[in-house]
């Protein structure tokens, strides 16, 4: 099995274990990856995640390792208590509390390191629990999104993704120069899930169902809405890769178009129609011109703020109203500094949709700001 997917399962396996305790722990805070895996009040948990099938002697390996450095921890930290938490393949879900006797058999040669006082007050504060596997955990924390918050089934996984990459962003923010800001409450799922203005799915969160099922599922969460829309300022961001096609990202603006814009209704105001802006993140501009051109050929309006040869950037002439008259159904923006530019100049509600394969832009709003990981082009036409 690949060691990369491996490392990647156990990772996930420990946000999975971390989810469930702050469900469990509502009123706690819950720090992360600080001097363990993650801990609580007087506790530190170490997670550990092991799908393959060890002898005994093996296994015994696979826990002394771990339990030699929360030893250690311990001893220069005796005001906390301390869980080794592994799942180990075919060993049953039990708590253990270990006896001196039991710690000296695991820790073996390495046990001389230590003071028999030591050893005696440690096993007071430390719990063995083999855990559930992968799926059982994974499923459990689904079951708990589903309750605590009246989600299906599909809306659980989709959500479960968002609490994923949420733990993963604390993390990741905060060196380790910054590391006592490694913590979150359920509070702050809660707001999560809540307040749905910063959102990222991240593909890699959610590989254990059906790709299809998620697409759906994005596109019932964020998509599944008429054109009687408020009229705001939609941007879609999306990014493309080295090997897209001009056919391909034509049929994309034309969905986009029929799904994002209102400018036909000749008894609204101009206030109340609106129309998506576009910008491909990663095209060539002879590519970009190329797009543009098919579009024209086919009698769409061109507007992305460029009034003339060798033009400033526009925001105004950008920001025109569509109408009947003027035929606007979509706008482009060309470049990331002319979406920073319209975006510090707005006096509207904007709303953006982000679509990425690797690493979201680095773009910096306030507003509504929904950023999904891709894994092909083709997959936007099944989620909006």
């Amino acid at each position: 099995m690949d060691g990369a997917y491996i490392a990647l399962k156990g990772y996930k396996y420990q946000f999975d274990r971390t989810i469930l305790e702050l469900f469990n722990n509502p009123k706690k805070t819950i720090q992360i990856e600080q001097l363990q895996d993650y801990g609580y009040d007087d506790y530190y948990v170490q997670v550990k995640y092991h799908d393959t099938i060890y002898n005994d002697a093996k296994k015994k390996e696979k826990i002394k390792d771990p339990l030699i450095k929360i030893l250690k921890q311990f001893i220069s930290n005796r005001d906390k208590k301390f869980i080794l938490y592994i799942y180990l393949k075919g060993v049953p879900v039990s708590n253990k509390a270990l006896t001196t006797l039991d710690l000296k058999k695991i820790l073996g040669k390495e046990d001389s390191q230590f003071l028999e006082v030591d050893k005696n007050e440690f096993v007071k504060n430390f719990t063995l629990i083999y855990a559930e596997d992968f799926e059982m955990q994974y499923n459990s924390v689904i079951e708990k999104i589903k309750f605590l918050y009246s989600k299906t089934d599909r809306e659980a996984e989709i959500y479960y993704s968002l609490i994923s990459a949420f733990l993963l962003e604390i993390v990741t923010k905060n060196p380790s120069s910054k590391i006592n800001l490694r913590k979150t409450s359920k509070s702050e799922i809660d707001k999560l899930i809540y307040d749905n203005k910063k959102i990222i799915f991240t593909s890699s969160y959610a590989d254990f169902k059906s790709r299809e099922s998620q697409l759906k599922a994005l596109n019932k969460m964020f998509f599944r809405i008429g054109l009687n829309n408020e009229a705001f300022e939609r941007v879609f961001i999306i990014q493309t890769t080295s090997s897209y096609n001009i056919a391909l990202l034509k049929e994309i603006v034309l969905l986009i178009k029929n799904r994002w814009s209102n400018n036909k209704m000749n008894n609204s105001p101009s206030s109340d129609r609106f129309c998506p802006y576009i910008y491909f993140d990663g095209i060539s501009n002879e590519d970009l011109v190329k797009l543009k051109f098919g579009l024209q050929k086919d009698d769409y309006v061109i507007i992305d703020g460029y009034d003339f040869f060798n033009a400033q950037f526009n925001i105004e002439s950008v920001k025109i109203n569509p109408t009947k008259a003027n035929k606007i159904q979509f706008k482009f923006i060309n470049n990331q500094t002319d979406l920073e530019k319209f975006l510090k100049k707005q006096d509207k509600t904007v709303e953006i949709y982000e679509f990425y394969f690797n690493r979201p832009s680095p773009i910096v709003f306030n507003g509504k700001y929904i950023k999904i990981e891709i894994k092909r082009l083709k997959e936007i036409q099944n989620i909006i």
